[in-house]
C-alpha cells in the first residue's frame, strides 16, 4: 500500500517503531501487575511469586531492549528519500530507546 507523504519503508519503519514504544510501554502494566500481585500474597508463596514476576519483568524488559535498539540500528536506504523523510527518520530512530530509558528509570524510582 503506498503512502501520501511517506515511502513503503518508511512506513514499515514507522510501525516497526510503533511495535517496539508498546512493548516498552507495556512494562508499566506489567509491573503493577506483579507488585500488586506479590502484596497480596502471604509468607514463602511471595519468594516463589517474585522469583518468578523478577524472571518474567526481566525478560520483558530484555526484549524490549532487543527491539529499541534494533529499530535504532535500522538501516534505510537514503538516497531515494527526501531532505523531510530523511529529518523525520534521524530525529525517529531514538524514541524507542529514550522511552526505554525513561520508562525504567521512572520504575526505578518506583520501587
Amino acid at each position: 500500500m503506498k503512502t501520501l507523504i511517506l515511502s513503503d519503508e518508511i512506513n514499515q519503519f514507522h510501525w516497526s517503531m510503533l511495535k517496539s514504544v508498546l512493548l516498552v510501554l507495556s512494562l508499566l502494566p506489567m509491573s503493577q501487575l506483579f507488585l500488586n500481585v506479590w502484596q497480596s500474597t502471604e509468607g514463602s508463596s511471595q519468594i516463589m511469586l517474585g522469583f518468578f514476576a523478577i524472571s518474567l519483568f526481566s525478560a520483558l524488559t530484555l526484549l524490549s531492549f532487543c527491539f529499541a535498539l534494533q529499530a535504532t540500528v535500522t538501516k534505510l536506504e537514503q538516497a531515494e528519500m527526501s531532505r523531510f523523510e530523511q529529518a523525520v527518520v534521524q530525529l525517529y530512530r531514538y524514541v524507542p530507546m529514550l522511552s526505554l530509558a525513561s520508562m525504567l528509570s521512572y520504575l526505578a524510582l518506583q520501587v
